[in-house]
């Protein structure tokens, strides 16, 4: 859908810059658009689709399998690029019941926490300025909007973490099985 969704995120984003072009600010602006290429890349895929840097910091925190911990040993400097790829293949993410949950429901608590942000002018609907989609989390966010956007992201982390743990815990817990099985 992103072939669909792109073009019209970025003309949002381009009205919400003829809003700022002509003088007018963004908060609390009835005419400014809330869905924006931004709000997309930055905030609600910060770390990846799913949000999987949630997934690899929940794995840093409990991760007793020896599959687990070197899937986040790997996986973490890419994701810091938004590059998950290694966890979504080498975990793997496909096709795994345990995680099919968090990384649909990560991504959607993430997407209503920045879009209520906005909502209720803690941060400032975006214009045209964007960030390569490498930056990573925080840093995109405090370039895009201030340390508002920052805090936004971490709040976004800490969720997606929060959301992931109890999943990656169980996803674990098979995995350790299955090793001590082998042995």
């Amino acid at each position: 859908v992103g072939g669909v969704m792109k073009p019209l995120l970025i003309a949002n984003s381009l009205d919400n810059q003829a809003l700022l072009d002509a003088g007018q600010q963004l908060i609390n602006n009835p005419a400014a658009k809330i869905f924006t290429v931004q709000l997309d890349d930055v905030f609600y895929k910060s770390g990846g689709c799913g949000l999987t840097m949630g997934l690899l910091i929940a794995s840093w925190i409990c991760a007793k399998s020896d599959q687990m911990k070197s899937i986040t040993k790997l996986a973490t400097v890419p994701g810091l690029f938004n590059i998950n790829e290694p966890v979504i293949f080498g975990l793997p993410i496909v096709f795994n019941p345990y995680l099919l949950v968090p990384f649909i429901l990560a991504p959607l608590v993430a997407f209503y926490v920045t879009y209520a942000a906005i909502a209720v002018g803690f941060m400032s609907p975006f214009g045209a300025v964007q960030v390569p989609w490498t930056t990573p989390p925080i840093i995109a966010g405090l370039l895009l909007g201030g340390w508002q956007g920052a805090v936004i992201q971490i709040i976004n982390l800490a969720l997606s973490t929060a959301i992931y743990f109890p999943f990656v815990r169980m996803q674990d817990k098979k995995m350790l099985e299955e090793e001590q099985e082998a042995a």
